[in-house]
């Protein structure tokens, strides 16, 4: 193999697990259950069985372990992949049989803006920005699966998905770290699969990780074999993801540009950049005009409005490494911080066994991590913009991990793989609870109001993620209302305004105005003062008497989450409250004429 890269590492120290020595070949030949390495019995183990005359028994050829190790040795490599995507995917999916659509924060607003492109008559303050951009496989999907059922189509996609990193992930450790290590790394990673990203609702992306996995593979064989046919399927692939999401792409680019730069001669370079980047090329230059397409605003966008960038404090950024891997939605599912710990724990003792990896090295993961504290949280309205190399990050360090686990932390791994599995599926019914509680005044609202949602709470049960943050996107969906906190202020956005509405009346002022302004001690803290101040409740009337004053024309309905008693009264006279159910509340103005009515 060239260049001394190897994608079966023999871990040096690290002995084979014990087999009965009758079933040992002549000559010194392992049997071929020795291809296969049990992560339930460390190294320690074996030796001990073989040194000492009242060590453990090797296991007979009748039990059920040595059969059901044995059969999993004579698995070809595609079988064990397609065997371990299979267990990943039915951890993570199961639960999409539970609800109608899944508990994520941003799927509920990805479906209404589906449903303002298939209904443009009844929309026609927005423009379709059309389907040939980066960021548009979920459009697209919506597209052509929607009609018939967005809901259902939200469910299909999403098991597509994490059907895709459930195979992405065993396939990428199978190639770069071999066989020996797959089902160690296995027991680390399983959090990718119904990641942080998943919950976020952030499909394309995480379609697109998935993908760069597949094609960090694809690559690295070109790398030791390079064709034509390769190369021209490396352009594929790469077209294919910047479709998905340019983030993972620039990954990649990023990757194989530092392979390309490492190589120990300039003709080495050439040769390297043509085979390996050159089909890359195409996509990156699109790339940088999806960049130029976002960073530069539309005049009259409200988008400008927007700091233009923010980050993390020291301690987030730490925390974060977990937070966006796990995709827990509540406290409950909190034990994705065991692998989370081990992880690095163990690749830290494997540190002076490890091999060269193409893409992977040592370098190379060191310039992710510094990347991940350079690149700030937010830039330019793109949120989560560092947090999206944490899947990356924990990918690689999964490739260092050694070919056995002690016996007690390989069961707590399983044990947090399927406690977890099963509290996601609690969950997703919990959070579904949440929703048809904000949904309940769906008979209240008229078919094509102008309802202007207030949310000064964006979450009831969920902890991790805001799950009620777009469910305002229903009463879109099923009535037809307006929808003033859909994302339409970007040209990299589906949908965007053919006339601005005032900045404080959409996206992104309106969707954090009411809480971050509903009680004047609020306002308080948003301005840095102290709460005893008497000129925040001055401040506080002033700023809601100014929103009133745009929002009231152009507003029939007003739907209120979780208003505190001080905000109630704010309320104009002209709205008077017309269903009231736990925390939801909705208004009507007196005046108010519905299109259509």
């Amino acid at each position: 193999m060239a260049e001394g890269y190897s994608t079966a590492p023999s871990y040096p120290g690290i002995r084979r697990p014990c087999a009965p020595r009758s079933h040992a070949k002549s000559g010194g030949a392992p049997h071929t259950l020795l291809r296969y390495t049990a992560v339930v019995i460390g190294p320690e183990i074996c030796e001990s069985s073989a040194t000492s005359p009242r060590g453990p028994r090797p296991e007979r050829p009748t039990s059920a372990t040595y059969r059901l190790r044995q059969w999993l040795a004579d698995l070809s490599d595609t079988r064990l992949t397609l065997l371990v995507a299979l267990l990943l995917f039915g951890l993570a999916a199961w639960p999409l049989l539970l609800v109608d659509l899944p508990p994520f924060q941003d799927l509920p607003h990805h479906v209404a803006t589906s449903h303002i492109i298939a209904h443009p008559d009844l929309y026609p303050q927005y423009r379709f920005n059309g389907f040939l951009k980066s960021n548009s496989l979920l459009t697209l999907w919506f597209y052509v699966v929607g009609s018939h059922g967005l809901f259902g189509a939200a469910r299909g996609l999403t098991a597509i998905v994490l059907a895709m990193t459930a195979f992405a992930l065993p396939r990428f450790v199978l190639h770069f770290a071999g066989r020996r290590s797959l089902l160690v790394a296995m027991l680390f990673v399983w959090p990718l699969v119904h990641g942080f990203f998943v919950s976020m609702g952030m499909l394309n992306f995480v379609f697109a990780f998935a993908l760069s996995l597949i094609l960090l593979t694809v690559i690295d064989q070109q790398r030791e074999r390079p064709t034509l046919m390769r190369g021209l399927v490396i352009a594929g692939m790469s077209g294919v993801l910047w479709y998905a999401h340019p983030f993972p792409l620039a990954v990649v680019g990023g990757l194989v540009a530092l392979h390309v730069a490492s190589r120990a001669t300039w003709q080495a370079r050439i040769r390297a950049s043509l085979e390996l980047l050159l089909p890359l090329a195409a996509t990156g230059v699109l790339s940088l005009v999806t960049a130029q397409q976002h960073l530069v605003k539309v005049k009259g966008s409200s988008a400008t409005a927007s700091a233009p960038y923010c980050y993390l404090d020291p301690l987030e950024i730490v925390s974060h490494l977990w937070l966006d891997a796990s995709g827990a939605l509540t406290l409950w599912g909190s034990m994705t911080i065991v692998p989370a710990l081990l992880l690095p724990y163990f690749v830290w003792k494997q540190r002076r066994k490890q091999d060269a990896r193409p893409f992977l090295s040592t370098g190379a993961m060191a310039v992710l991590a510094a990347a991940y504290v350079a690149l700030p949280f937010m830039l330019s309205n793109w949120w989560y913009l560092h947090c999206r190399l944490v899947p990356f990050m924990w990918a690689g360090l999964a490739l260092r991990l050694p070919s056995t686990l002690p016996r007690p932390i390989a069961i707590a791994l399983v044990a947090c793989a399927l406690s977890f599995s099963t509290v996601m599926g609690i969950d997703y019914v919990r959070l579904d609870h949440d929703r048809a509680a904000f949904t309940a005044g769906m008979d209240a609202v008229p078919a094509r109001a102008t309802m202007l949602p207030l949310l000064f709470k964006k979450n009831k049960t969920s902890y991790f993620t805001a799950s009620l943050t777009h469910a305002w996107s229903y009463y879109t969906v099923i009535k037809n209302t307006s929808a003033p906190l859909v994302y339409a202020m970007e040209r990299s956005y589906p949908i965007i305004y053919r006339d601005f509405p005032p900045a404080a009346l959409i996206q992104p002022a309106l969707d954090k105005f009411a809480e971050d302004y509903a009680t004047p001690a609020q306002v308080c803290k948003t301005l840095g003062h102290f709460p005893i101040d008497s000129a925040c409740a001055t401040v506080w009337r002033e700023l809601w008497n100014a929103f009133w004053q745009q929002a009231e024309p152009r507003f029939s309905h007003v739907l209120t989450w979780a208003i505190p008693r001080e905000a109630r009264p704010l309320i104009p006279e002209r709205y008077h409250r017309i269903f009231e159910a736990g925390e939801l509340e909705i208004y009507v103005r007196r005046d108010a004429t519905v299109a259509g009515h």
